[in-house]
């Protein structure tokens, strides 16, 4: 058994060498899954994506139809003898409780004769009064009027 001679500098005594921490790496597993467990997890990965989209599915539905089965308010501009209103419309559900939002009167509207009868008492037709529709606005009109 010998020994290996350190080598010397000129000057003197070799400076000791500091030993560096080497960096290890992951080990990575060499086994590979069974057939059965890759297609469970493949599974189990496009079930949760199909039910995601399920959901996403459900819910844009559900917005489509309540958008569709409220009524929208609209903006009307309505006329009779050179006074000119505005006001915001609300058709009511199927055509029962419609309202003016500014006011006490009770509302008909006929859109294919462009007239607006407002009514102080439902049971007296004679309380009616007919306007002539200049406008109707629609639905992003009647917001911005509250703004």
């Amino acid at each position: 058994m010998s020994k290996t001679p350190n080598k010397q500098s000129l000057l003197g005594k070799a400076p000791a060498r500091k030993k560096t921490a080497q960096k290890r790496k992951p080990q990575r597993s060499t086994q590979r899954p069974s057939p059965g467990e890759l297609n469970s997890s493949a599974k189990n990965d496009i079930s949760q994506k199909t039910t995601q989209k399920k959901g996403l599915f459900i819910s844009l539905a559900v917005v489509a139809v309540i958008i569709l089965a409220f009524p929208k308010p609209t903006l009307l501009t309505y006329k009779k003898l050179g006074m000119v209103s505005e006001s915001v419309y609300w058709p009511g559900f199927f055509g029962k409780g419609a309202t003016l939002i500014d006011s006490n009167l009770h509302p008909t509207y006929d859109s294919s004769r462009e007239s607006l009868y407002l009514c102080s008492d439902l049971q007296k037709p004679e309380s009616c009064q007919k306007y002539q529709v200049i406008a109707d606005n629609g639905l992003f009109s009647a917001i911005g009027s509250y703004f």
